[in-house]
């Protein structure tokens, strides 16, 4: 007799993506506020700026190999 095949984990797979891409859009989001309430043009906006192209640049790419 043969064994039974085995099914794909594809849903493993999609709801491990779904919880990857929702933390990184959390974190995204937190970092957005904090540079919102900052004064535009000073040192602290500017760092936070870059933490936030970061992030976003980050889930892209995540977005992008999955």
């Amino acid at each position: 007799m043969r064994k039974p095949a085995r099914k794909s984990s594809n849903k493993n797979r999609k709801s491990s993506f779904e919880e990857k891409f929702s933390h990184m859009v959390a974190e995204y989001q937190k970092a957005k506020e904090v540079l919102d309430s900052l004064a535009e043009g000073t040192a602290e906006y500017n760092k936070q700026k870059k933490v936030c192209d970061k992030l976003f640049a980050s889930a892209e790419r995540f977005i992008n190999k999955n």
